[in-house]
């Protein structure tokens, strides 16, 4: 079994090598493309056409010595300002020059002529140097990405410490007196402190419970650990089981949804559930307009995202790879999406919002708000999405709601809004607090009616009773 471990280690060791080798790479690739901020072309353009003026036309004319010398600088005034109007006005306009110099220069149409010529290469060349940097910056961008990206994988597959000596002796012991031998074990911290726990066993006899090496753990340690999968019991032979230390909360789920009228389907896509033992997620998506191609939209988003989530990407993370992706999307359709993520461990709520109405926080006959002024991802290039966090307490509601939801505050002489509405609502059960939001909200007449979506959490703390 020892050759096992050492062999997964060695393996995950070179992974992660691997990993940071391209990781570095990139980096490096990322240093070469940065430049050095570019000088002003104005004066580089200046040059150039004072040279094309005055090669082409000028040379020609009797008053060229009169032009280039003594009123050299009066001359090459009066080209940058016909040059600068063009750059505000993208034509050239004779006119922009002053009337003594229109009077003086004998070639003056034939001048301007040469000069709109020149304009428009330079104008091509500043567009396609523009185009340049901005396929620099988005390739910037992608680097960026992928570097935290095989950042998240080296974290992923991070091990942590052998347990061995003194402390293997005693859980050893404690394990063999229930039955079940330890061959390997395995202790390591996540991000926020707790402990996980990884261990290799086999049953001395018959089958064993997964509920009592659960036990020999919570009394070692003690703290209380919740296996990851559903193996309720050990047959004969050799098992790997992870465990991770107990959440001090809990989340309950309740939803309700309706279309809008004439609608067969609801243009909002939901999702939620507990990725691992970290984290409870909310996923809210409303696709633009209403009906089929709406849901598509919105069903795409969510399950997009939850793809990224259930490899422990960070929500960060995940809406900026499909902001990216959405970049290169011309259909002109663009979906919202609401993240929620309320940390088990810690209780803390943290909001990202990109496009999405308003979510609230219902706490002891207190609502408040949330709002954020993102635009749904995929709409400009370097668009940023909201993040907000708060922290949660025990019986706290987190509700998250679709557009549809909130029409009625937009309606003529409407002075109810959704705090008042969820201020009459009493019970502590997410369901049926979901239930009640939907009967209580007004539907707008008269075709304002949209497809109308209610995700609620209601948050506990271990220990303690719930509706």
């Amino acid at each position: 079994m020892n050759i096992i471990a050492n062999y997964t280690n060695e393996q995950n060791i070179r992974d992660m090598n691997r990993l940071l080798l391209m990781e570095n790479a990139l980096r490096r690739l990322l240093c070469l493309m940065d430049t050095e901020e570019r000088e002003d072309s104005c004066g580089k353009d200046m040059d150039f056409l004072r040279a094309s003026v005055s090669t082409d036309i000028c040379r020609k004319c009797p008053r060229y010595r009169d032009c280039y010398g003594q009123e050299k600088e009066d001359t090459l005034r009066e080209f940058a300002s016909i040059l600068r109007e063009a750059r505000e006005t993208y034509r050239v306009d004779g006119r922009t020059a002053s009337e003594t110099f229109r009077k003086k220069c004998v070639y003056f149409h034939a001048v301007v002529e040469e000069i709109s010529w020149i304009f428009r290469l330079i104008y091509q060349n500043a567009f396609w140097e523009n185009r340049y940097r901005e396929m620099q910056e988005e390739m910037k961008r992608q680097l960026s990405g992928q570097i935290r990206f095989l950042a998240c994988c080296r974290e992923q597959i991070r091990k942590g410490s052998r347990i061995s000596g003194t402390k293997k002796i005693r859980l050893y012991l404690l394990f063999l007196r229930n039955g079940i031998r330890l061959l390997e074990g395995e202790e390591r911290k996540d991000e926020r402190g707790q402990l996980e726990i990884s261990v290799v066993v086999r049953p001395l006899w018959g089958k064993k419970q997964t509920e009592t090496v659960k036990k020999c753990l919570d009394r070692f340690y003690g703290e209380n650990f919740l296996p990851e999968g559903t193996r309720r019991w050990l047959a004969p032979g050799t098992h790997w089981l992870n465990f991770s230390q107990e959440n001090s909360f809990h989340v309950l789920f309740g939803r309700k949804c309706e279309n809008k009228s004439g609608e067969s389907i609801n243009g909002d896509t939901f999702s939620f559930t507990n990725f691992g033992a970290k984290r409870a997620v909310m996923l809210l998506s409303d696709g633009m307009g209403t009906g089929e191609d709406a849901f598509f939209d919105s069903k795409k988003m969510i399950e997009a995202l939850e793809d990224f989530l259930e490899m422990g990407i960070s929500e960060e993370f995940a809406l900026e790879m499909i902001q990216n992706a959405l970049l290169f999307k011309d259909t002109g359709r663009y979906s919202t999406i609401d993240v929620g993520v309320i940390s088990l461990q810690t209780g803390m709520l943290k909001i990202l919002k990109a496009g999405g109405p308003a979510t609230f926080l219902c706490r002891r006959g207190r609502v408040e708000r949330i709002e954020g002024k993102a635009l749904p991802p995929g709409c400009r290039a370097d668009q940023k999405f909201d993040v907000i966090y708060k922290k949660l307490y025990d019986g706290d509601m987190v509700v998250m709601v679709s557009d549809g939801m909130l029409e009625f505050e937009n309606m003529p002489q409407s002075s109810l809004t959704m705090e008042t509405v969820l201020k009459k609502i009493t019970t502590n059960n997410a369901q049926s607090f979901a239930e009640k939001v939907m009967r209580e909200t007004p539907v707008p007449a008269g075709g304002y009616d949209d497809d109308r979506t209610v995700l609620v959490a209601s948050v506990w703390e271990k220990g303690r009773k719930y509706g």
